[in-house]
């Protein structure tokens, strides 16, 4: 079993939701049962990378994506002969039969939050960085320590920090600085991922649990009548977003058994979209494949 991963760059405000709630937010956003981080559910990756290999192989065979899904579900000997619906086929699976693909949950690597100095910051904490260590099996010297709730860690020319006091300001948060980033950063590709090392920030695992619940982007939303042109009684709800500037990351399991034949499909690098109201621009994330030559996963 081959293991990649893969980081997802947040563009635009993405939002995954889980339905309805009874709480201030009408329409919150997928979340870990654990620990009430963001994430992004398996099934909307492979989803998204699904659906693109679908238009993809109908516009080869002449056919709507919707044809070729149902002639897929009745397994139809038109679209089953063809060696790119095989490939699919053996990739993603269809109906009573499993795909090669093993796609994991995205997990939150990096979250922005706003700075009193250089406008924003990307918050991370120990526990994700462990976290990450050991998703990407990687092999790091230093170890990453905790923090207490007024500690932080910055680059060594932060724009983050006051310079004068040697602290940050990050929403209603003081912390001062106790050292620099630990070396798990520099494995981290941030210049491909446009994240500059100098606005990265460790604080405590509670704090950053606080900023992921508290500090996520929240629009309301009403419904004009078109008639009167104005707004409907009772059109008015409130729908919850995981920020521009967020960085997730994910990965794929590819099995390489006798009973599951080969499988051609390569993740590319490129701008995919995730979650609910795409005619509106939300949820477009950038995708970057992992390639340190320090991890152990098979390539």
């Amino acid at each position: 079993m081959k293991k990649e991963t893969y980081f997802l760059k947040v563009l635009t405000p993405l939002h995954i939701g889980i339905g309805t709630s009874l709480g201030y937010i009408d329409l919150p956003i997928y979340r870990e049962a654990h620990t009430d981080f963001p994430a992004i559910p398996s099934s909307s990756i492979k989803g998204a990378f699904r659906a693109e290999e679908v238009r993809k192989l109908a516009r080869k065979l002449g056919i709507s994506p919707k044809e070729l899904e149902q002639k897929l579900e009745e397994k139809h000997e038109e679209v089953e002969k063809g060696k790119d619906v095989e490939n699919f086929i053996n990739c993603f699976g269809i109906k009573n039969k499993e795909g090669n693909l093993s796609f994991l949950d995205g997990r939150i690597l990096f979250f922005p939050v706003k700075s009193l100095k250089g406008v924003f910051g990307y918050a991370t904490c120990p526990y994700v960085l462990k976290r990450f260590v050991k998703d990407a099996n990687l092999e790091v010297k230093d170890g990453i320590y905790d923090l207490g709730s007024s500690e932080c860690l910055v680059a060594e020319n932060s724009f983050l920090v006051l310079k004068n006091e040697n602290i940050v300001v990050l929403e209603e948060f003081t912390l001062k600085v106790k050292d620099e980033l630990p070396e798990v950063i520099g494995r981290i590709p941030i210049q491909k991922l446009g994240v500059e090392e100098e606005r990265i920030i460790v604080v405590s695992d509670d704090l950053f649990k606080f900023m992921v619940k508290n500090y996520t982007e929240v629009q309301t939303h009403i419904k004009v009548d078109i008639e009167r042109g104005t707004v409907e009684e009772g059109a008015l709800w409130t729908e919850e977003y995981v920020p521009a500037e967020a960085v997730f990351y994910f990965s794929v399991f590819r099995i390489n058994s006798n009973e599951h034949k080969k499988c051609n499909y390569k993740i590319e690098e490129r701008v995919i979209q995730l979650g609910g109201n795409s005619s509106t621009g939300k949820g477009f994330v950038e995708v970057v494949r992992y390639e340190d030559e320090g991890t152990n996963q098979g390539r």
